[in-house]
C-alpha cells in the first residue's frame, strides 16, 4: 500500500519540484496588500480520489515524511483547511525539522465510526543523528467527502515538532 502512497504524493507534486521543496505560490497583491499565500488549486476534475481513510491516512504520513504541507494539506477537509492554513503560510509550506526526522510511519489502529467516518491510528518513528528517538502516535480522524476521504482533525502525543498538530 506505501506504493500506491508515494505514486499518488509524486503525482501531487508539481513537475520539477524536489521532494521537500515548498510548492509555487500564487501571490496576489492589491494596494500592498497581500491577498493569497496558497498554492493554486486543482480544479476539481483533477482532485485525487482517496477510496479508503487508510489511504488517505498513509498518504498523510507521507507528506509528514517528507515535511511536505502541500500533501499533507491536499488532504484535509474544507474546514480543516482553514484552520491549518495559517499553519502552514508562517511554515513556508515546509513541515518538520530537520531534527528528529520520520523514519517510518504504520497505520496502528483503524476505527470504523459509521460508514462514512473513521478515526485512524499512525505509529511516526523517529531518529536523530544519536540514532532512533521515540515514536509519535497520531490519531487522524477522517469522514468521506465527494466519494473520497480526507482527513478533519489530527492530534498527536507527543505533539510533532514545528507540524502544527494540535495536543489531545
Amino acid at each position: 500500500m506505501k506504493m500506491a502512497t508515494a505514486l499518488i504524493a509524486g503525482l501531487l507534486l508539481l513537475p520539477g519540484m524536489a521532494m521537500g521543496a515548498s510548492a509555487p505560490v500564487t501571490m496576489t497583491h492589491v494596494n500592498g496588500e497581500l491577498l493569497s499565500a496558497m498554492p493554486k488549486p486543482a480544479p476539481e476534475s483533477r482532485r485525487i480520489i482517496l477510496p479508503s481513510a487508510i489511504q488517505a491516512s498513509e498518504l498523510y504520513g507521507f507528506g509528514l515524511q517528507h515535511r511536505n504541507a502541500s500533501i499533507q494539506y491536499s488532504i484535509f477537509s474544507k474546514d480543516f483547511k482553514k484552520i491549518m492554513y495559517p499553519r502552514f503560510v508562517e511554515l513556508n509550506w515546509v513541515t518538520g525539522v530537520s531534527s528528529p526526522w520520520i523514519t517510518n510511519y504504520e497505520v496502528t489502529k483503524e476505527t470504523i465510526i459509521n460508514k462514512n467516518s473513521e478515526v485512524i491510528e499512525m505509529r511516526l518513528d523517529t531518529a536523530t543523528s544519536s540514532g532512533a528517538a521515540p515514536s509519535i502516535l497520531l490519531t487522524i480522524s477522517l469522514v468521506q467527502e465527494k466519494n473520497s476521504w480526507v482527513i478533519t482533525g489530527v492530534t498527536s502525543d507527543p505533539e510533532l515538532p514545528r507540524g502544527g498538530l494540535p495536543r489531545k
